[in-house]
């Protein structure tokens, strides 16, 4: 018999409103794990069920934001950039298998801003990460949705080496997101964020980007960018992508 803390295909699908197939694409791609019962009955652990049902923003945000950040699942969590790449060059395998490689335009740029967002936390802030090193990863292709966010320094604190007179987060993101700064160390071209800003506002891939008290939007459907105030403080960085 299986053990109570475990459940059936069929189960897990409801818990994480998917459909049974969809499990047992998971379990094929490496993202879930089935047991066996003696009767050779497959299923699967609750605890390895609710870590696919969490909510990826929320926890992105409460691990950028708060003083005492939530641990995160080991497959979260990228301390070094060559892990950040070889979770990201999986992602595009995952979404062709699951979202069809007839979208394989789409997958290279939501490949290509993803990489972009993540290999900015860790050239900005290499060898000075304020505490937590690395940046928070992950993505739920059956809800079309990628969460990246880091405990670094923040955008506006990286733009003022070179522009010293940034008075705002707001001034900072619009910097960021308009004008190529090519003295800007280490990033020495400056293109990043506005080649993110030119995919996501031509594409159907949608965008909320903060840092500090200020926040990016673009809508999933082509849209303009809208750089705003934000409520909440995230010193560091925090994005999410929706397709």
């Amino acid at each position: 018999m299986k053990a109570n803390n475990s459940v059936r295909v069929s189960e897990a699908a409801k818990i994480l409103g998917v459909s049974p197939q969809t499990v047992r694409n998971w379990e094929k791609l490496g993202r879930l794990v089935s047991h066996r019962s003696p009767g050779g009955q497959r299923y699967y652990l609750v605890s390895e069920i609710q870590r696919l049902a969490v909510d990826l923003p929320k926890l992105a945000w409460a691990w950028a934001s708060s003083a005492q950040p939530p641990e995160l699942p080991s497959d979260y969590y990228c301390e070094r950039q060559d892990r950040f790449s070889s979770r990201l060059e999986k992602m595009g395998t995952v979404l062709q298998q699951t979202i069809g490689v007839e979208q394989i335009d789409m997958i290279s740029l939501l490949t290509l801003v993803t990489g972009e967002i993540g290999d900015n936390s860790f050239a900005h802030n290499g060898g000075n990460w304020p505490d937590i090193p690395g940046v928070l990863y992950a993505y739920d292709e059956s809800k079309r949705i990628i969460a990246l966010a880091d405990r670094g320094r923040g955008v506006r604190a990286t733009l003022q080496r070179v522009r010293p007179k940034i008075a705002s987060d707001v001034e900072a993101l619009t910097v960021a997101f308009t004008e190529v700064i090519s003295g800007r160390d280490p990033e020495k071209r400056g293109n990043g964020l506005k080649v993110i800003r030119h995919i996501t506002e031509t594409k159907d891939i949608g965008l909320l980007f903060r840092s500090g008290l200020a926040q990016v939007r673009i809508p999933k459907e082509p849209g303009t960018m809208r750089i705003t105030q934000a409520t909440e403080n995230v010193r560091g960085v925090f994005a999410v992508i929706t397709f």
